[in-house]
């Protein structure tokens, strides 16, 4: 949709709404039914039908023949958490570190300074650390997350930490609308995909009834508009920005982060609920006779053996158990799972890989592949996002106080970091060996140690300790007296 049909359409709200809906993006069926519960496995009774079985009645017929009766016997329905587990280690490689600003302020324009403390606080005060994450999940899942900010009126004394700023009489807020809550997120972009607009299709409880709305999100406005009763579409209310910016962020990818071995997790849910049907069936030996059982004894405790007495040279009791079968089953769910842990980069560690003191090196290597994975998604989707949410805040601080305009060039970028496993053990024991072979000093060696939240000052203490150390061993060695030697 090119921006002057967009705007055209304004005027009549129904042709717009019809329209915008149009551009939805279709949600697989898949990201909706996310929780293990939901899965296919569980829920389709045709694909995983209940089994009729004929239960004997106890009784005989005419013909002196057990009779039976039809009955539906429930199967097992085992469902995996594995996309999940997927989305779970990608967002924690990617965005546990946190995000920090990489950001100098430049010499002689004084306000950058102003610019960056306002962000950063604009940032901690609605806990964007964890919203970055909660944001990166839904993205993962749905494909579509829209942030959108908003001014509201700042407390007294709100910004008072930055002096230039402690005048300003508004904060920013933001909240996060995606298909979690039953939003439709629908992006709007002209023919050479710049995004122009982005609207939110959703329903809201007024009373007994049920209203359809649409927020439309633009760069000079943003608006709602309601489906009545009877009269279509209608504007409900239009709310200027000043930003100079729209005042939403979209975050998004074309498939769920699970989607290339969605087929394959099906599979094994398939494998595991056709194991526990068997298991339940056939987990214990049959017990086969051939011949004449004239005698048993059960034995009079648990751990007394069972006795037959056969009749018959040929008569002969024995166990049957399966073979073959649940061994092909086991080794085809192994083969898939590491195909879906392989394709998706995503650790598969157990208790006995990770037991011991890893070395380092060895830590790395085994999530090597999802370290990169994570790392091309801070420079891919991650990265974008991030920044166009530094630009748009820039611009909204700018609004809340014009003195910081001069800082609106100010070079802002997200900075990420990956979080891996340590062996302290072994960095310690580095650390120690280089400060012991002079090719590190003590003061360097504390800061990486990072025993201290300040590495300078505890410098400085572990110095002066040291100095009284000393100044008290030549105290006690000057009062002590020498002794003089014993002739032989």
């Amino acid at each position: 949709m090119e921006l002057q049909e967009l705007t055209e359409l304004l005027a009549d709200p129904k042709k717009l709404v019809d329209k915008i809906t149009e551009l939805a993006p279709e949600i697989p069926e898949e990201a909706l039914k996310f929780q293990p519960e939901e899965h296919k496995v569980v829920t389709d009774l045709q694909y995983r039908p209940d089994r009729k079985v004929d239960v004997p009645t106890g009784t005989m017929n005419d013909k002196n023949e057990p009779e039976y009766r039809p009955e539906t016997k429930p199967v097992h329905r085992i469902p995996s958490a594995t996309q999940k587990l997927i989305i779970d280690w990608s967002v924690d490689l990617a965005l546990s570190g946190g995000v920090e600003i990489d950001c100098s302020p430049r010499e002689g324009i004084t306000t950058d300074e102003v610019m960056l403390a306002m962000v950063k606080k604009t940032l901690e005060d609605n806990k964007f650390d964890y919203l970055a994450m909660e944001i990166e999940r839904l993205k993962q899942r749905f494909g579509a997350v829209l942030l959108v900010w908003y001014s509201v009126e700042a407390e007294e004394g709100y910004w008072a930490d930055i002096t230039p700023n402690k005048g300003a009489k508004f904060k920013m807020r933001c909240t996060i609308l995606s298909p979690e809550d039953g939003d439709i997120i629908i992006p709007i972009r002209d023919q050479f995909k710049d995004m122009i607009g982005a609207a939110r299709k959703y329903k809201v409880k007024a009373g007994d009834k049920e209203i359809e709305k649409m927020d439309l999100f633009l760069k000079e406005a943003y608006m709602t508009f309601t489906q009545g009763e009877g009269s279509g579409w209608v504007l409900e209310k239009s709310t200027k920005t000043q930003y100079g910016k729209a005042n939403f962020i979209l975050d998004e990818q074309k498939r769920p982060e699970w989607a290339d071995v969605s087929a394959k997790i099906e599979r094994v849910e398939q494998i595991d609920s056709d194991t526990a049907d068997e298991n339940q069936q056939s987990a214990f030996p049959i017990l086969v006779a051939t011949g004449q059982i004239i005698a048993a004894n059960g034995g009079g405790a648990s751990n007394t053996r069972k006795t037959f007495q056969m009749e018959g040279d040929k008569a002969d009791l024995r166990y049957v158990e399966a073979e073959g079968g649940q061994e092909s089953a086991s080794n085809e769910r192994k083969n898939l799972r590491n195909d879906i842990f392989i394709e998706t980069a995503t650790p598969d560690l157990k208790f006995e890989d990770i037991s011991g003191d890893l070395p380092g090196v060895t830590i790395e290597m085994m999530l090597l592949p999802s370290t990169n994975k994570a790392k091309r998604k801070q420079k891919g989707s991650i990265g974008i996002f991030h920044q166009r949410n530094l630009n748009f805040l820039k611009s909204a601080m700018a609004v809340i106080n014009n003195q910081v305009e001069p800082s609106l060039g100010l070079v802002m970028k997200p900075k990420f970091k990956i979080e891996l496993p340590r062996n302290l053990t072994e960095e310690y024991g580095n650390i120690v060996s280089l400060v012991g072979a002079g090719l590190m000093s003590k003061e360097t060696a504390i800061a990486k140690l990072a025993f201290s939240a300040d590495p300078a000052a505890e410098y400085e203490k572990i110095k002066a300790e040291a100095e009284e150390a000393q100044a008290k061993a030549m105290e006690l060695a000057a009062k002590t007296k020498p002794v003089a030697p014993i002739n032989e």
